[in-house]
């Protein structure tokens, strides 16, 4: 399977969509382009994700507008600063337009979530970057600007690593780190390195472990979350996006998040 069959595949899933509803949707795209060529074949898309071929431009066109991805997403090529903007907006229209700024022009290294940034993330999502280089950006820009570096915001939603990584907070990405490192013994949690994740249900992040055959990943709980090991079979359910290598938060954030924790933990116990 090629990286970008592999890619595609998840983002069908992750939209609940077969193979035959993504054939109909391009029929869709070519009525209202007036153009058949954009006609994309169940079969042809199955042997996509499955096997290594080349897709031509036109058709790659068409299932980005399908799945509503941007480029980037699917080729790890960087786009515009106009045209993250405008990816953003549309994955999250209700965003307020200071926030968005600051995803899309950050003036410094850290990206500081705003008070009202929970509201706007209910579920783990990951960034279209920030990061886009362009001929009006200064040498100095470009340089504190690594360019495998992603943003991702853990959801209001996301209890993975309560006490450790607290939700609303924003994860600095490295996504030259694809693979789980299975080599290592980690004598606590801190040693311990933290993944951002895509499977067909959305984006997750947390400690990983595989099985000895590298067949299954596990998404590891922390112990005051008190969730269940959520399982995938590693490469064809679930993708590494990168690790993470730096958690951006507000303090009150944390705080708040844990107290509500504790105290619906202590209600239901009462109860």
């Amino acid at each position: 399977m090629s990286d970008i069959g592999r890619k595609l595949r998840i983002i069908r899933l992750q939209r609940g969509l077969s193979l035959r509803q993504v054939e109909s949707l391009t029929v869709a795209v070519a009525e209202r382009y007036g153009d058949a060529s954009r006609r994309v074949s169940a079969s042809w898309i199955g042997r996509l994700e499955r096997e290594q071929h080349s897709i031509p431009h036109q058709t790659f066109e068409t299932l980005k507008e399908v799945y509503k991805v941007s480029n980037e997403e699917l080729t790890d090529e960087y786009i515009s600063a106009a045209e993250v903007s405008q990816a953003l907006h549309a994955h999250l229209p209700e965003l307020p337009a200071a926030v968005l700024k600051a995803l899309t022009e950050p003036a410094a290294d850290y990206l500081l979530p705003p008070e009202s940034w929970l509201a706007y993330f209910p579920e783990t999502t990951l960034l279209p970057s920030p990061a886009a280089s362009s001929s009006d950006e200064s040498h100095s820009d470009r340089k504190r600007r690594p360019a495998d570096r992603l943003y991702g915001v853990l959801g209001a939603n996301d209890l993975t690593l309560l006490g450790v990584v607290y939700p609303g907070a924003v994860l600095e990405i490295d996504r030259a780190v694809r693979t789980i490192d299975t080599s290592k013994v980690y004598h606590s949690v801190t040693e311990r390195p933290i993944y951002f994740l895509r499977s067909h249900e959305g984006f997750h992040c947390g400690w990983c472990q595989l099985d000895q055959q590298h067949e299954h990943l596990a998404l590891v709980p922390s112990a005051l979350a008190k969730l269940a090991q959520r399982n995938w079979r590693y490469r064809d359910e679930i993708e590494v996006v990168g690790l993470v290598t730096r958690v951006l938060t507000r303090l009150r954030f944390a705080n708040d998040v844990e107290r509500d924790h504790i105290n619906r933990d202590q209600h239901s116990n009462s109860s």
